[in-house]
């Protein structure tokens, strides 16, 4: 997957005193969303150290910041589903 974050360019703000650093950014542009994620800097918990940002039409994002941990669990569960999908939808 390319990162589709603006080339030579790090993506990086700060809100509320945490300072967000992109790393990845994919751009789905039949659903007009955009998914990244990246570290973060001086979050309220130390062990949040990435974050996952949602943004869709528009709309005030949603982030989640998360350990590393949690962030390896999110993947682990929605490849699952993924594969499972796969699965029940594959023709007998």
């Amino acid at each position: 997957m390319k990162n589709q974050s603006p080339e030579n360019e790090e993506v990086t703000w700060e809100e509320d005193g945490i300072i967000y650093t992109e790393v990845i950014r994919q751009i789905y542009s039949g659903n007009n969303c955009v998914f990244s994620a990246g570290f973060v800097e001086n979050a309220p918990a130390k062990v949040d150290t990435i974050y996952l940002k949602l943004v869709k039409d528009g709309e005030m994002p949603t982030i989640i910041l998360l350990r590393p941990d949690e962030a390896a669990v999110i993947a682990w569960v929605m490849s699952g589903v993924l594969y499972s999908k796969l699965i029940m939808d594959k023709p007998s």
